[in-house]
């Protein structure tokens, strides 16, 4: 991948890297993770993905990753397609 920001292991993360929980409010996200924070992200900031390699996140365990460089941007990647529909929320 050129140029790419590429996590390496997606199976063991840490809290802080462990989405529990999406809302949607307006025109912003709302990602909890599992050390009980939540960060916000504009609807054009966070990127949704998924990875079904053997690098990828466990099922039911998406992972939140950085992207851009002034921290108002990330990747949240999922195990399969329809586990996006089933974390976000729609709530403010």
């Amino acid at each position: 991948m050129i140029g790419g920001n590429r996590a390496s292991n997606l199976k063991t993360l840490q809290p802080g890297q462990r989405v529990t929980a999406i809302a949607h409010c307006r025109d912003t996200y709302l990602v909890i993770t599992a050390d009980g924070k939540t960060r916000h992200f504009w609807e054009r900031n966070l990127r949704l993905m998924t990875d079904s390699s053997q690098e990828g996140p466990q099922g039911g365990a998406p992972a939140i990753v950085p992207a851009g460089m002034l921290g108002d941007r990330a990747d949240v990647i999922f195990a399969a397609p329809e586990e996006i529909s089933r974390t976000i929320e729609g709530r403010c």
